[in-house]
């Protein structure tokens, strides 16, 4: 499917995929190789707001995607960035506030996620996503998180709570 909607509104439009591929727009940090310009342009708070974008989208295409289809339930999320922000913190994001978890990626090369950067703590099942860096593979930096939705809804902590006192 081909359509020119904002993605984040994708759920309101269109649901029911079996699969959903979610090439995120980013900084670009893993291309600096190729366009160094990019150091230069991009701060922080720019890396923040993408950050911000990239949830949004990344909760839209699992509200998109059908749990109950038998071949699919799947989300991949990709970058080429390698910031933890854009990266890890969107997919930990994601866990908390939707029905799914992490499965394997099918990607040999890459190092594992992280769990952990700096003061930044991450669900340990982020392992299970791939890290792609430039200096390392003798490629463009690259990210790839490959999710499992198993049930539809909004995670809460009420409804946390309320199955936890059962």
């Amino acid at each position: 499917v081909v359509t020119n909607y904002d993605g984040r509104k994708y759920p309101t439009i269109m649901k029911g995929f079996d699969r959903v591929l979610l090439d995120s727009p980013c900084s670009g940090l893993g291309v600096i190789s190729r366009d160094p310009s990019i150091k230069a342009q991009k701060t922080y708070k720019e890396i923040l707001k993408l950050g911000h974008l990239q949830k949004e989208l990344l909760l839209a295409a699992i509200d998109c995607c059908d749990f109950k289809s038998k071949t699919g339930g799947y989300i991949v999320y990709s970058t080429c960035s390698i910031a933890v922000e854009e990266n890890e913190a969107v997919i930990d994001y994601a866990l908390k506030n939707r029905y799914v978890k992490l499965v394997e990626t099918g990607i040999e090369v890459g190092n594992d996620g992280l769990s952990k950067y700096k003061e930044m703590r991450f669900h340990p099942s982020l392992k299970l996503t791939k890290r792609i860096y430039p200096h390392t593979h003798n490629m463009d930096g690259f990210f790839v998180a490959k999710l499992k939705k198993y049930a539809h809804g909004v995670k809460s902590d009420d409804k946390e709570k309320d199955a936890l006192s059962i």
